[in-house]
């Protein structure tokens, strides 16, 4: 009976910790054990800071902090080794740090409606990127160390970004593989 009961207990804690890798967390307030949160989508939160205890969640695939004020993306952003997908979408966000670079296993950027105007160098190294969503920024341009990220990246989302005719052909050169979504422009003078 005592074994039984020990058994119980493991089978238990191990279904505690493992056993909902897709669950929807939408609010810190929610996560019982930091290695228990996989998706944590905390858009509409007024937030102006990414919460530190985010930088907790080891496991963490997907992070949606869509539509809040955040004017940063802090350099622990790193330590989100398992990260997946970044939605950082209408926020106030002006610089990405080089730290972004750092996230290995990311597929999906979404930094669409901030006011951004560049992107670094390190963001090359996101060896499994396919998504890179930047529409409405002010990023017209990217750096040619982003040649490398053609083999992987599968769609990149310019629309309303004050382009010319010059820097789409730029980007098509560099970046020829992937779809381009971008507004059409005129070759005027």
């Amino acid at each position: 009976m005592k074994r039984f009961v020990i058994l119980l207990l493991f089978l238990s804690t191990t279904l505690c910790l493992f056993a909902q890798p897709d669950k929807v967390y939408r609010s810190l307030k929610d996560v019982r054990h930091p290695d228990s949160v996989y998706v944590l989508r905390l858009h509409f939160k007024r937030l102006r800071h990414i919460p530190p205890q985010v930088f907790t969640y080891r496991n963490l695939r997907v992070l949606d902090l869509s539509r809040n004020f955040i004017d940063s993306i802090p350099p622990q952003i790193a330590t989100l080794t398992q990260l997946e997908e970044l939605n950082l979408h209408r926020n106030r966000i002006r610089t990405v740090p080089a730290e972004v670079g750092r996230l290995s296993q990311l597929r999906k950027l979404n930094l669409s409606r901030n006011p951004i105007l560049d992107l670094p160098d390190a963001l090359s190294s996101l060896s499994q990127l396919e998504e890179l969503v930047i529409w409405c920024t002010g990023i017209v341009s990217f750096p040619p160390s982003f040649v490398v990220l053609d083999q992987t990246l599968r769609l990149i989302d310019m629309r309303v970004c004050p382009m010319t005719y010059d820097d789409q052909q730029a980007v098509e050169a560099l970046l020829p593989t992937p779809r381009k979504r971008w507004d059409y422009v005129c070759n005027c003078e």
